[in-house]
């Protein structure tokens, strides 16, 4: 899943939000002492980030999309389905949560702000970028897909080709948003069942 996704999956809780969007910068293990700085609900968040990717990663349907995938991008096929869902996310937007897209952003920026001093320095560019050019809001575009995919390419240690993929989201465009309408209620049923047993909040 990428930023748009996980962010959602997080519920009404403003630090399960953010320590699920740190994850990507937090090593090892929960309660290493490095990551002493993190209370016990970011922590939660940096946790429920890790159940969404292992869950995510060992889901059927995610599998079926990855395989139309592979022959072309290999191991970034991964990746674009992750960008992919996150589209299909915005467009379905009402399918999934009561809560309007406009105030839905508003809350997610107002919540890296409230936070902003745990952020690690690496994290603080990628969200002013988030915020400032509404990342959250273009994924509903291919264009925003298409400028997301051309960022990734940009930082991809070996030449991944993503930068043309939007071409296959358009091709197989029905194909994914099915296999999307099968994983996603799924995927809230887990992160609900975490959110629960945590004391905070459903989806």
């Amino acid at each position: 899943m990428n930023f748009l996704a996980h962010l959602f999956l997080s519920g009404k809780n403003e630090e399960v939000m953010v320590g699920n969007l740190l994850e990507d910068f937090v090593v090892g293990r929960i309660n290493h002492p490095r990551n002493a700085i993190y209370n016990y609900t970011i922590k939660n968040g940096i946790l429920l980030h890790r159940l969404i990717d292992t869950f995510t990663d060992t889901n059927y349907a995610v599998s079926d999309c990855k395989v139309v995938l592979y022959e072309k991008y290999h191991k970034y096929a991964a990746v674009l389905i992750d960008i992919f869902f996150d589209h299909y996310l915005a467009i379905h937007w009402v399918e999934y949560s009561n809560e309007p897209f406009d105030k839905f952003r508003y809350r997610v920026h107002i919540a890296f702000q409230n936070h902003w001093s745990i952020l690690p320095e690496k994290m603080k560019p990628m969200i002013e970028s988030m915020i400032k050019n509404d990342w959250l809001n273009n994924y509903s575009e291919f264009w925003g897909i298409e400028r997301a995919l051309i960022g990734i390419s940009r930082r991809t240690k070996y030449e991944s080709n993503m930068e043309k993929a939007t071409e296959d989201l358009m091709i197989n465009y029905q194909f994914f948003d099915e296999k999307f309408s099968v994983f996603f209620p799924k995927i809230m049923l887990e992160c609900n069942q975490f959110l629960s047993e945590k004391g905070y909040n459903v989806i």
